[in-house]
């Protein structure tokens, strides 16, 4: 098959940090909200062992919260290390599916697979589903161009493709 678009992104620092802020302005307000409920629960849990004086089952909130936060707070840690390190990704466009090459490892994906598609004014992010996603870099195009690939996968991905004004 013929490669239609070529992309080569590095991710590094700064394009994952405008990945993240991206993110959180369109995502952030549903993790919120998802915290705020957890806690609430959480708090109940905890108040309602108090009252009945259950300090067993208390004791086993409050531990297994702890645990969860220890995990979370190692893998932050351990993600914070990894992120230094620049990665370069290649993606091969062809009619039917895509392609992912990093270091020399291929992944093959169906458009179909795509979650959502948003363009800004650097980067076009493909969604794979609500937590995963891919950035390519618009400068980073050497078999087609930005604007051609715009329209490319606007025709693939439909009513999951936006383009945004301002980030």
């Amino acid at each position: 098959m013929k490669v239609l678009f070529r992309n080569t992104t590095k991710y590094n620092k700064e394009n994952c940090k405008e990945f993240i802020n991206f993110h959180n302005n369109k995502y952030g307000k549903k993790e919120l909200t998802k915290l705020i409920f957890i806690t609430l629960i959480i708090l109940y849990m905890i108040i309602f062992n108090i009252i009945y004086k259950n300090w067993i089952l208390f004791l086993v909130v409050i531990a297994v919260g702890g645990v969860i936060y220890l995990v979370k707070k190692y893998q932050t840690k351990r993600k914070a290390k990894k992120k230094n390190k620049v990665k370069v990704f290649t993606f091969y466009f062809y009619e039917k599916y895509f392609k992912i090459k990093y270091k020399r490892k291929f992944e093959r994906l169906l458009y179909l697979q795509i979650h959502k598609v948003f363009e800004t004014e650097k980067y076009f992010f493909l969604y794979l589903d609500e937590k995963s996603s891919l950035i390519l870099n618009k400068e980073g195009f050497d078999i087609g161009t930005a604007e051609e690939f715009s329209k490319f996968i606007k025709g693939k991905a439909l009513l999951k493709y936006r383009k945004e004004s301002k980030m």
